[in-house]
């Protein structure tokens, strides 16, 4: 009869079952700001641009930028193949070639004006609260203590007994009772 599975000795990958990731340090609060700052925070203005170009034709005003595979580094291995770059020169796309929706769209979204008014507010920190710059840094800053319906003490005191004595253990707080 062949041995059970449970049976047979266990073998131990070694260093596996107990392996410590190395990821890189968190970096210093400033890097953490300038890269926050980075990003397109005002949702707002960014909302407004790409509603008022919603009624435009063509519809050059969308936020987020056109694709362009050429810039996209993922994608370079492609671009060495043999011939790609022969068919690239036929097709008018030499590099850096432009994106699927053309060089018009390319055009605005590197030099129009929704382009300049975002990165305006943005290299100048327009439109950034604190809240939205700071992200996770600002959380469990500045907490205040909730107050509930029953008050600091969080047990009721709306009758002239219990003001006087809120609890037969006594309160921990030094703070008046009523």
């Amino acid at each position: 009869m062949p041995e059970s599975r449970s049976e047979r000795p266990r073998t131990s990958l070694k260093g596996r079952h107990n392996k410590i990731y190395r990821t890189p340090g968190t970096p210093p609060p400033e890097v953490l700001m300038e890269k926050e700052k980075g990003f397109v925070l005002d949702c707002n203005a960014a909302s407004s641009i790409s509603t008022d170009y919603s009624k435009t034709n063509p519809k050059l005003g969308p936020v987020i930028p056109p694709y362009n595979s050429q810039r996209d580094t993922h994608v370079d291995p492609y671009f060495q193949f043999q011939g790609v770059q022969k068919t690239l020169a036929l097709t008018k796309q030499d590099p850096p070639g432009c994106s699927l929706e053309g060089p018009v769209a390319d055009y605005f979204n590197d030099k129009g004006t929704g382009y300049q008014y975002l990165s305006l507010r943005n290299k100048f920190g327009a439109g950034h609260s604190r809240e939205l710059v700071d992200g996770h840094s600002q959380f469990m800053k500045g907490i205040e203590p909730v107050n509930g319906y029953n008050g600091p003490f969080g047990y009721r005191r709306n009758t002239p007994w219990l003001r006087a004595e809120p609890s037969p253990f006594g309160t921990a707080s030094r703070s008046a009772t009523h």
